[in-house]
């Protein structure tokens, strides 16, 4: 019998928003699979360890590079799936964690699909996003009524037309373009309007109600809020 693999989201940071099923898969899990980037951090077990300590589980790496190389992506997620597939082959449940949920901008997910389109049992286990965090950590809401909701990446380059049009706006993971990005919303005069949290529910987070206070070299784990009206402070 082949083993299954679920894809299971773990939460922006905090271990407490971390969900019941999670838990319960990890610790039920015969092996965990950790993203791993560049620089060798592991986010995403550190913040696992708090809960279930994953030292004691059978663990494979999966490589994730910061890249917009496609060719590179492509290669990495192909690997990945091929690591995780062996495991499935022995019979053994895999969880494979990401930040967040799954369903939402997580890389995870190329992997998550290729395992799916061989033929293997696959299951997205959602999580906690980090915009739901960061809304919540700006004591305000995401949406009201009939308000729309706008998620965008903070690297899109188109992210300006969006930002004129109706409705609340999240720019997620703006890395690099955090500084483009406020120039944006001030010149918009939305800079107001807006709240920013670095680094949500991880050592370091840092709460922006004024974004003429944020550093353009925040970190890549920076999600910025724009309502159409001033939110309170």
């Amino acid at each position: 019998m082949r083993g299954k693999l679920y894809s299971v989201g773990i939460g922006p940071g905090d271990p407490e928003l971390m969900t019941l099923k999670s838990v319960r898969l990890l610790k039920e899990c015969d092996v965990v699979a950790i993203p791993q980037g560049d620089n060798g951090i592991l986010t995403a077990k550190a913040i696992v360890n708090n809960v279930v300590n994953l030292d004691e589980k059978e663990q494979v790496m999966i490589y994730m590079p910061m890249t917009k190389d496609m060719a590179a992506m492509d290669k990495a997620h192909r690997e990945g799936a091929d690591a995780i597939e062996k495991l499935l082959d022995e019979g053994k449940n895999v969880v494979f964690i990401t930040l967040g949920c799954p369903t939402v901008y997580a890389t995870c997910i190329y992997v998550h699909k290729l395992v799916l389109a061989d033929g293997y049992e696959a299951e997205l286990v959602a999580g906690v996003t980090s915009i739901c965090a960061v809304a919540a950590k700006l004591n305000t809401s995401l949406c009201e009524r009939a308000e729309p909701l706008i998620v965008l990446p903070g690297s899109y380059k188109e992210s300006s037309k969006f930002l004129d049009g109706p409705g609340n706006k999240v720019l997620m993971k703006s890395a690099s373009e955090i500084g483009r990005v406020r120039d944006e919303l001030r010149e918009k005069g939305l800079i107001k309007n807006a709240g920013m949290v670095e680094r949500c529910g991880l050592p370091g987070e840092r709460v922006y109600h004024d974004l003429e206070e944020i550093d353009p070299k925040s970190s890549y784990f920076s999600v910025i809020l724009v309502k159409e009206k001033e939110f309170d402070k």
